[in-house]
């Protein structure tokens, strides 16, 4: 039992400071990894992280997004790095991402699935040729109160219609909330 012992902990003593070195590497990788790639949050913690990312020298630090963005919306903290570059003699480009090439097969493929797509459309929404739509609104605030399908009259034909749109009667007033 003594021996086992001796023998555990000079395995240990040996181990130990191999497993710490590959920990050790392993954390280093993941930074290097994590500096090229930083997700864009609208807080502190983003810029936290673009600077040490940009502070690492990287050839390329590329921010991504959770959520979609625009050009002509683009968030405020991101907007002020941009600014910044600007500033120190950098320049900001846009350009836009190249789009992959199709083949034929994916063509023909895809011209399959557009008219699978129109048919199943025509289908599904042929009752609403029998309806005009009325849509009510509070003027105030533009909120939709309710949309109702209302029923063409029976003989007209679709041109006719059109212009013969009969509003439903007036739903109740919801009462009011206590």
């Amino acid at each position: 039992m003594i021996r086992s012992k001796a023998v555990l902990r000079l395995l240990f003593t040996l181990c130990l400071p191999l497993f710490l070195a590959s920990c050790a590497s392993q954390k280093t990788a993941s930074i290097a990894a994590a500096q090229q790639e930083v997700q864009f949050l609208d807080s502190g913690s983003f810029d936290r992280k673009l600077s040490s990312a940009l502070s690492a020298d990287q050839p390329q630090v590329t921010v991504v997004f959770p959520a979609a963005i625009t050009l002509n919306n683009i968030p405020e903290r991101l907007d002020k790095w941009l600014g910044k570059v600007e500033k120190f003699g950098g320049t900001v480009e846009i350009q836009a991402e190249p789009e992959a090439s199709r083949g034929l097969i994916s063509e023909i493929f895809g011209l399959f699935i557009k008219a699978y797509d129109a048919i199943e459309e025509a289908v599904i929404y042929s009752s609403a040729k029998h309806y005009n739509v009325m849509i009510y609104y509070k003027a105030q605030t533009g909120l939709v109160t309710r949309v109702c399908f209302v029923r063409k009259p029976a003989g007209l034909k679709p041109a006719e219609s059109s212009s013969a749109v009969s509003a439903p009667e007036p739903a109740p007033e919801p009462a009011p909330e206590k």
